[in-house]
């Protein structure tokens, strides 16, 4: 499978530092968040799918928000590499991407009808354009609360986020199951090599799945609401939870 870097960061997401701890966040039913386990919209049928590049990406610690450096007047490579911010913003970290094609609908605080340019929130930082691409919003252990930047073996921490982007495994991938009935896709590892052997909760296994078509994976949500469980594990790899046991999220 061929694998591309970007700058993905996200607590341990996407699996970075300083987000989850500066911000502490509630787990999912202390947020009062509840979706449904269903496509949250369906692709436009004239969609154009983006190969994966390298991304450059600030979390903004404060206002719990990532954004992507795009536009017209994006930052070049060059002055990336040595660009200096402060609190609340941090640069992401690269991350070793394992899909092969992605498609950003909107802004996660966008309305589910809005078109074109409308569909994405832009602002100016440094003298460039950056758009509002992913909220954070709860976290969740299993089996037990563990450390959020790096998991103990055995443990998994789930993080839900609102970021209405779709993407595609052409290939292969490296599923995840509790054998309950949820899934997840490998999205992304630190060293760039998937690794088998991670130590997983009690009930999780873990194999490499040939596809016989492509996988898409939409984001949740019965009212169009975008969200996604990025799941980290004590290897630093990251999966995206693709089909749910139960018809909402959390189940109980």
């Amino acid at each position: 499978m061929k694998n591309a870097i970007t700058t993905f960061k996200f607590g341990i997401f996407i699996l970075g530092t300083i987000l989850f701890y500066s911000c502490g966040f509630d787990s999912v039913k202390e947020a009062g968040i509840k979706y449904a386990t269903k496509p949250a919209f369906e692709l436009p049928t004239n969609i154009q799918w983006k190969q994966i590049g390298a991304a450059k990406e600030l979390v903004n610690v404060k206002e719990k928000l990532v954004v992507i450096s795009a536009g017209k007047n994006a930052i070049p490579n060059d002055v990336w590499d040595d660009l200096k911010v402060r609190l609340p913003w941090q640069k992401n970290i690269d991350r070793n991407l394992m899909f092969d094609k992605t498609y950003f609908l909107r802004s996660p605080e966008a309305p589910s009808d809005c078109q074109g340019a409308d569909c994405k929130t832009n602002i100016d930082y440094k003298g460039y354009t950056w758009t509002a691409l992913a909220s954070p919003l709860a976290v969740d252990y299993i089996p037990s609360k563990t450390d959020m930047l790096k998991p103990n073996e055995g443990h998994l921490v789930v993080k839900v986020i609102k970021k209405c982007q779709a993407i595609v495994f052409e290939n292969e991938i490296y599923q995840m199951s509790d054998n309950k009935g949820n899934l997840y896709a490998m999205h992304a590892t630190e060293t760039g090599t998937p690794n088998l052997n991670v130590v997983l909760p009690e009930g999780f296994t873990i194999q490499k799945v040939v596809l016989e078509e492509p996988l898409v994976i939409i984001p949740f949500g019965g009212k169009e609401d975008c969200y996604l469980n990025i799941v980290g594990d004590h290897l630093g790899q990251g999966y995206h939870q693709y089909h749910y046991a139960s018809d909402f999220y959390p189940s109980k």
